[in-house]
């Protein structure tokens, strides 16, 4: 785990409950530290610094197409790079409303694409109190959404788009709670999920044609696999079956690239918890993305990322020496997280699964060599 950098501690505007670790940052997502050099100026500064200066006055996690929650990462991502304290003044203002509100009702998918990023904001401007800790640790465990289940178990029974965004939420509630040995378990869990053998409590669609062994199903099909003699290496086959059963070509559909959304997230904050996911099974995540970036967007750009999608180029190429990204506007946010302005801060050093210098010397293009 990275070591805790103490900062000015931050009383969060009401919230008085004494925090386990007060004034302490993490740095889940980034720290001041790495972000003191980066410039601001640039379009990776004007996107999130556009972002921070959105309206941020009603977070909702019961709504799953909320912006409210990149925008106050946003401002916690400002905050850390500036000082300014209008912008810790949002990520605040947003926690203590949500602590407030308590139970959000809604179902675990809108929980599951909406939480983490308060775990994280909440981190990099240093706000800690027992009464978010515990409203965290509620969203995560404790209250059970209009469908019925939690945001655990969510992550435990769907191999889609809503358990990985699910994981992403948990890996960043479980790190900002300092719950290590739950962080383990739900990456122990997703590791078993894309290895084999199946965990007992997932449970895939009934149509299971995009499997390489139906008998034997994978959140991610195992590298080198072939189906009729097409290149399923890297499907996601909960997603892929969202367009239609099994056929050459593919029937289209965007799930595929939501499904990485969480992944994204819970690779970046497990990465810095000394717990990265970027080698398993033999790279699946690059396998993931250049099944759809290179394989089938090459010969169908529909595949590409694009949208809301294109923020995770630029974390795959710093986490694979990739250059998916291209001279493309990839520096906005998700529905979950993104932001990679912070990508321009990490140190060269961060362990990750390639030499993730993508970087050219202007610190602004995601250009590499």
């Amino acid at each position: 785990m990275r070591n805790l950098r103490p900062i000015a501690l931050v009383i969060c505007l009401g919230i008085t409950g004494q925090p386990s670790r007060a004034g302490q940052s993490l740095e889940l997502w980034s720290s001041a530290e790495e972000l003191a050099s980066v410039p601001v100026s640039g379009p990776a500064w004007s996107a999130v610094k556009n972002g921070a200066d959105e309206n941020t006055s009603n977070p909702d996690v019961s709504n799953q197409d909320d912006p409210t929650n990149v925008r106050v990462l946003a401002a916690a991502i400002v905050f850390a790079r500036t000082g300014d304290s209008h912008y810790k003044d949002k990520v605040v203002s947003a926690i203590q409303t949500l602590v407030t509100r308590g139970y959000p009702g809604g179902r675990t998918l809108a929980w599951a694409r909406e939480t983490g990023a308060y775990a994280l904001a909440a981190d990099l401007v240093g706000c800690r109190t027992l009464e978010f800790e515990a409203w965290l640790r509620k969203m995560a465990d404790v209250w059970i959404a209009s469908d019925g289940r939690t945001l655990r178990v969510i992550f435990e029974h769907r191999p889609n788009n809503w358990g990985t965004h699910a994981f992403g939420s948990l890996c960043s509630i479980y790190a900002y709670l300092g719950d290590t040995q739950a962080l383990a378990a739900i990456r122990a869990y997703w590791i078993q999920s894309v290895t084999g053998p199946k965990p007992a409590l997932l449970h895939y669609g009934s149509d299971k044609s995009w499997h390489l062994d139906p008998n034997d199903p994978r959140m991610i099909n195992p590298k080198g696999a072939m189906k009729e003699g097409f290149n399923i290496d890297g499907f996601f086959p909960d997603d892929m079956r969202r367009g239609g059963s099994f056929s050459i070509p593919p029937g289209y559909t965007g799930y595929v690239w939501e499904v990485q959304q969480g992944l994204i997230q819970a690779a970046r904050v497990l990465e810095r918890q000394g717990m990265a996911i970027w080698d398993v099974d033999q790279q699946a995540l690059y396998r993931a993305a250049y099944a759809l970036q290179v394989r089938l967007g090459n010969q169908d750009g529909a595949w590409k990322a694009a949208g809301d999608d294109l923020w995770m180029l630029a974390f795959l190429d710093r986490a694979y020496g990739t250059d998916w990204s291209g001279h493309q506007d990839v520096w906005g946010a998700g529905k979950n997280v993104g932001w990679p302005y912070v990508l321009l801060g990490d140190d060269a050093t961060q362990p990750s699964a390639a030499s993730p210098i993508w970087l050219n010397i202007d610190r602004l293009t995601p250009r590499m060599r």
